[in-house]
């Protein structure tokens, strides 16, 4: 009975020391990828099935051997979808063989959503939307022109050119929410149709800022010339509506 518990821990022993399994982080879909194995004492080395978005890619491959590594090299144009690959392999020699399996997460840029970094991208989209309230909130604020019972000007407000400025930054800031939660949807979702959605927004509002920046200065220019000629007219007494 000894003796039989003494040879099973050293199968144990020595299966564990040919072939050393590792648990791998996230590889970028669409790019190569080279699975492996790191084996001492094997003179063979076999990946037997490597499976991909609940398919098999490829059997019994043969690895190539680069001293104690073997290794194989998947071609990134069959990884296009975010998805775990599995891999099994057989790595062993006339004495004893070690087969197992490892999985590799696929996904959109080689990285896992962790709780760290949620908390930051949450953080940075509530503090964004923290300061897009206020901007807006204080819209409300900006005094505007003074005027009589009659409607007649009696004074020009100059803060009130503080709103194409605030609603400018208002839009820039709509824009960074939508490029971070373009970017989250994209890297991290399981799918990939609602990143695209929001990509093609954030890439919208980015092309509409060419036209929308440049009509709001000109506008605010245009109003400033114009405030100082009802300024004038203001203060030679001249009734102005």
């Amino acid at each position: 009975m000894v003796k039989k518990v003494i040879i099973v821990l050293f199968l144990f022993l020595l299966s564990a020391s040919l072939a050393s399994s590792l648990e791998l982080p996230p590889e970028q879909m669409g790019e190569d990828l080279e699975i492996f194995q790191q084996c001492n004492n094997c003179t063979s080395c076999n990946f037997t099935r490597v499976k991909y978005a609940g398919e098999n890619i490829f059997e019994n491959i043969q690895a190539t051997k680069n001293g104690t590594y073997y290794y194989f090299v998947i071609d990134g144009g069959n990884l296009t979808t975010k998805d775990m690959l599995t891999y099994c392999y057989e790595c062993g020699n006339s004495i004893e063989v070690e087969t197992g399996c490892i999985d590799i997460p696929i996904t959109y840029n080689g990285h896992e959503l962790t709780t760290q970094t949620s908390i930051l991208y949450l953080g940075l989209i509530i503090f964004l939307v923290f300061i897009l309230i206020l901007l807006l909130t204080s819209l409300s604020h900006i005094p505007d022109d003074m005027r009589d019972e009659e409607g007649f000007m009696l004074n020009v407000s100059k803060l009130k050119y503080l709103r194409p400025v605030i609603m400018g930054g208002c839009w820039i800031l709509l824009t960074s929410i939508m490029f971070i939660a373009s970017n989250v949807a994209v890297a991290y979702l399981d799918t990939g149709l609602l990143g695209e959605f929001l990509f093609w927004i954030f890439r919208f509002m980015m092309l509409s800022n060419l036209v929308i920046l440049p009509v709001c200065i000109i506008y605010m220019i245009q109003r400033i010339a114009l405030s100082k000629e009802m300024m004038g007219l203001i203060e030679r007494g001249v009734p102005f509506q």
